[in-house]
């Protein structure tokens, strides 16, 4: 279930209004999450798919969605967020997986 973004609790390595984003395999499911962080601490996932580039669509509209400037208010990007498509119920990653996400959104900002 989708709970919403708020404010993030960790200091954020991001610049105010920067996103990134990607996709990862879950490792049990094996499906292929899109994800995004909007810290670099965080990563939330957002959609789950059978296919791999179905996953990589969702994280170009993403990043395309965000980079045009497209949604300013916590309200647009939650509901922008809940009409993309998804293949599955997401599984949370496992804290291993996450901190390597996050590992790379940092070193993918210098």
């Amino acid at each position: 279930m989708f709970k919403g973004f708020s404010r993030p609790k960790k200091k954020s390595v991001l610049k105010d209004n920067e996103l990134t984003t990607g996709i990862v395999q879950h490792p049990v499911t094996g499906l292929w999450q899109t994800w995004i962080s909007f810290t670099g601490n965080d990563i939330q996932s957002i959609t789950a798919h059978n296919q791999r580039e179905d996953a990589n669509k969702i994280a170009k509209q993403i990043a395309d969605a965000w980079s045009e400037g497209k949604y300013k208010t916590g309200e647009e990007v939650t509901a922008f967020i809940k009409s993309l498509p998804t293949d599955a119920v997401i599984d949370p990653l496992p804290q291993n997986i996450v901190m390597q996400l996050s590992q790379q959104a940092l070193s993918a900002r210098k």
